[in-house]
């Protein structure tokens, strides 16, 4: 019996030294593939194309010779090619791109991504037109929109009706943004009050909808407009809301919550500057300042001859200070001999009071006065920002300068309207826009000089440069135009600075060869306002 086993034992031990292994252990190393995405931008709008050329960076430094692709947003997939062109047809906030990469060779993915969003078409940085056609109050937005570094915005006309299936009203007269909270808010994107003497009078439209969300008449305690009180413009803060009549009559309410666009009713009674209430501020020159550290907004009241801070201030303890009228406190050393004083501008005219950030709350403002003698001033002070308190009775300022400027009296003349626009961010764009007639000038505050800057062919009813840095003009015209113009200084010959100053030219718009205009659209109505409007902002931001 031994001796079987050991045969079978040799045996076994004969037909496995006889095996050939035949398995691969020729090792090679992974082609391991690294892929970076990148975009154009991060934030798109219903439609838009969205493109990428992903970089793809090979370990052995030779790309494998078969891969398939696959791109998805938000876990979808949206295409199956190198590189991506898709149509954004997803709203979706800060969600991923990714790119997927396979080598067949391998059967190993290999994966790269960024993150987008993709909001409603309308929720989107660009510009507002107000305007009148055929009787008609009329809106439309254009989407900021660059295609290869190209401005090439996306028109849409007379969006509230388009949204709303009725006209919007008649008479229109101005639009302001309201106050957006962008963390914990009603809507990220800021809704627009737009005033109109007739129709339904004054009306809160979504910023990201353009849907109809109010009507101010129904927003007073009694229901209706105040006897004789006609608006003409209504600007919102973050607690305290102005709604401004024709007189230049101000009625105010103060929000239950900086978390809603509408709580709580405009009282029926004026907002006064007297402790007996007898005296009506004045608001028919608001300088219009978006910084909500600023604690409130300046205006000029012609019914008492001085600047006056009305408060928007609510402190962490929950004690509201906002609709308070406050007089500015300026020491009087600050003041020249022959300086106008803040506080007592009986001997003068106040054409033009505006604001622009010069620190954390602190505010300047410029003012375009007149003496009795006919002669014309820049005027510059810097408010203190508010911070409450019921001793509180004035407000700090600081009183900069009054500087006679020549040239102003051919501009401001009394012969056709004047409009204005003092550029926020004075350290990048150190100008106050003028316009008379079909002329657009401008105030160089760096020289302190006035300069001739562009002829358009139709009077200018509408001037704004809101955006980021100024970085665009919008000119609104009587006839329908709307023209946008390059606004920074780069490094080309064709900046305001080396153009209009320097080589003292003059922009002709409709000249083909022109290096400053950047669109031009006709026939939006005769233009009462144009406004760039931020995506998801309120605060003026430069940085």
């Amino acid at each position: 019996m031994k001796i079987k086993i050991l045969f079978v034992v040799m045996f076994l031990l004969i037909i496995t030294s006889c095996y050939e292994d035949k398995g691969n252990y020729d090792y090679r190393e992974m082609n391991d593939i690294e892929i970076s995405v990148e975009t154009e931008s991060s934030s798109y709008a219903l439609g838009d194309k969205v493109t990428s050329k992903p970089k793809l960076v090979f370990t052995l430094g030779k790309e494998s010779s078969d891969l398939s692709y696959e791109w998805t947003f938000d876990g979808h997939v949206i295409a199956d090619t190198r590189d991506l062109e898709w149509v954004a047809d997803t709203i979706a906030s800060t969600k991923e791109l990714r790119l997927a990469v396979m080598d067949n060779n391998t059967g190993v993915t290999y994966f790269g991504s960024t993150y987008i969003s993709v909001s409603s078409a309308y929720a989107s940085n660009g510009w507002v037109v107000l305007s009148e056609k055929e009787g008609i109050s009329t809106l439309a937005f254009l989407r900021e929109q660059t295609e290869e570094g190209i401005l090439k915005p996306v028109v849409t006309r007379d969006i509230y009706q388009m949204i709303n299936g009725v006209p919007m009203g008649t008479q229109p007269v101005s639009m302001y943004p309201h106050w957006t909270e962008r963390w914990d808010g009603e809507d990220k994107t800021s809704w627009l009050w737009v005033a109109q003497k007739g129709g339904q009078g004054a009306v809160d439209i979504s910023g990201s909808s353009y849907k109809q969300e109010g009507i101010l008449s129904q927003m007073f305690l009694s229901k209706s407009y105040p006897e004789g009180f006609v608006p003409v413009g209504v600007i919102d803060m973050q607690f305290l809301t102005m709604a401004i009549g024709e007189d230049g009559t101000i009625y105010t309410r103060v929000k239950d919550s900086n978390l809603l666009f509408n709580s709580s009713n405009f009282l029926d009674r004026p907002l006064t500057s007297d402790e007996e209430g007898k005296v009506k501020v004045d608001g028919s020159m608001i300088a219009y300042a978006p910084f909500d550290e600023h604690g409130g907004m300046v205006l000029y009241d012609k019914n008492s001859s001085q600047y006056l801070h009305i408060a928007d201030y609510k402190s962490w303890q929950g004690y509201n200070y906002s609709g308070k009228v406050l007089p500015l406190k300026v020491e009087e050393y600050e003041y020249g001999p022959s300086d106008a004083r803040l506080d007592n501008m009986k001997d003068y005219s106040v054409y033009f009071v505006g604001a622009s950030l010069v620190d954390w709350g602190d505010v300047s403002y410029m003012s375009i006065i007149k003496d009795k003698a006919g002669r014309f001033y820049i005027q510059k002070f810097t408010v203190e920002a508010y911070g409450g308190g019921s001793s509180v009775t004035k407000v700090g300022a600081s009183f900069t300068s009054q500087s006679e400027i020549e040239g102003l009296s051919s501009v401001i003349d009394g012969t056709s309207k004047n409009c204005f626009y003092l550029c926020r961010n004075q350290d990048k764009a150190p100008y106050l826009f003028i316009s008379k007639g079909e002329t657009l000038y401008f105030y160089y505050t760096d020289g302190n000089k006035i300069y001739t800057c562009a002829q358009f062919d139709s009077p200018i009813t509408s001037i704004d440069a809101e955006c980021f840095n100024n970085k665009y003009i919008i000119v609104g015209l009587e006839n329908g135009d709307v023209y946008i113009l390059k606004g920074d200084d780069d490094n080309s010959d064709y900046t305001l600075k080396k153009y209009v100053i320097q080589q003292n030219k003059v922009i002709q718009v409709n000249d083909a060869e022109n290096k400053f205009v950047l669109f031009h659209e006709k026939d939006f109505g005769r233009i009462i306002q144009v406004r760039y409007k931020w995506k998801e902002s309120w605060n003026e931001s430069f940085s």
